[in-house]
């Protein structure tokens, strides 16, 4: 303790502590003297005021452990998602969401956080993939949603420690069935003609796109999302993909997604073939190429739809004429930095799984080449 004189006359008597932080604090009291009787009332009065202050911040403490102990998981999932659907797309908040309530289903709303360890995510992850059959990729998907969430609790202090990295789950052996369907990610040259004739049959226009996607490696979103304005010439600037759930034009998913492509002559003629079109007077620059009804751009459950009537023995979707563009590329002998660069990849791990499955037709021609070989003579 110490005294310091004031103008008045006054006395301040000071006195450091160290709060429940850990920092040094100062306290002080003013009296009217400074004599034996007064330092001891002094005293008295500042450690009486050094007890409150302290007492008060361990129940502070107290009542904060209280609610994180008492806090559920589901409480800091509405706080976490509140924040992240304003930082996200529409549609990718919606994908979000959907994980969110599978989450929900298999963690009741009395569940406490601190409950939630790696044995709890552990015992719903494998149930889901090893007794239900869900799919790697779906698990993974709830895996990240869990992290999203416990990351958030313990920049909130809510958690100390993710219990994530902890949760593993080994990848079930493929059956020859799977490894097979997995080659099924794109189409066959002759495949894609029957399934762009068939579809003629149902649908003109759709035939047109999943032709025009087949020839561009354009995502469903990036092609329906094309205007006027970003072809010139033969040059089209892939700036943004259609939000179905916004129902609006957004940017691309990732920056390698925008980019510039040169479209060959059928991809021009498809254009000007296709066959809905908006009315004379409201023709201009920001008109969309593939629109559906009310000039909208087509929506892609129709085309999934349309394309689930057609008899084939592969998976039919929109994304698999992406991968069509690459196997033909790959077929044309295209490195697989040009691949990436026009499909808008940035991550070569994506593009070698279409890369890497070798068409038939290259089969064909590696096998009636080696026949040509006569080590012999």
């Amino acid at each position: 303790m110490w005294v310091e004189d004031l103008p008045n006359g006054k006395y301040k008597y000071c006195e450091r502590y160290t709060d429940t932080k850990g920092k040094i604090r100062k306290v002080s009291v003013t009296l009217d003297k400074n004599s034996s009787r007064a330092q001891n009332e002094a005293s008295r009065l500042l450690y009486n005021k050094i007890d409150a202050k302290l007492e008060k911040e361990k129940q502070k403490i107290e009542d904060e452990q209280n609610k994180i102990a008492s806090i559920t998981f589901w409480e800091v999932q509405d706080e976490y998602f509140s924040i992240y659907e304003e930082t996200v797309k529409a549609k990718t908040a919606s994908l979000r969401d959907t994980a969110k309530k599978k989450i929900r289903s298999l963690v009741s709303e009395e569940t406490l956080l601190s409950d939630v360890n790696s044995v709890f995510i552990l015992e719903i992850l494998e149930k889901l993939y090893y007794k239900e059959n869900y799919s790697y990729s779906y698990i993974k998907t709830l895996k990240a949603s869990f992290n999203m969430v416990l990351d958030y609790a313990i920049s909130k202090e809510y958690l100390s420690v993710n219990p994530i990295p902890n949760v593993k789950i080994k990848k079930k052996v493929l059956t020859l069935e799977q490894r097979e369907k997995k080659k099924e990610k794109y189409l066959e040259r002759n495949e894609l003609k029957q399934v762009i004739k068939d579809m003629a049959v149902i649908d003109k226009s759709t035939s047109l796109l999943i032709e025009f996607m087949s020839l561009t490696g354009l995502r469903f979103g990036e092609c329906v999302a094309i205007q006027n304005k970003n072809i010139e010439n033969n040059i089209l600037h892939i700036n943004g993909t259609w939000d179905s759930v916004s129902n609006s034009k957004t940017t691309t998913k990732n920056i390698y997604s925008d980019r510039k492509i040169t479209l060959p002559k059928r991809c021009l003629q498809i254009i000007d073939e296709y066959p809905l079109k908006y009315p004379k007077d409201k023709i201009s620059k920001d008109n969309y190429i593939f629109i559906y009804k009310n000039n909208k751009p087509y929506n892609i459950s129709v085309v999934n739809s349309r394309l689930k009537k057609i008899n084939s023995s592969k998976n039919l979707s929109t994304h698999i004429f992406r991968h069509t563009h690459i196997a033909l590329l790959t077929e044309l002998g295209i490195p697989l930095k040009s691949i990436m660069e026009r499909v808008g990849h940035n991550n070569p791990q994506t593009t070698l799984s279409i890369y890497s499955h070798v068409t038939e037709e290259m089969s064909k021609n590696i096998i009636e080449k080696l026949n040509e070989i006569d080590l012999l003579n």
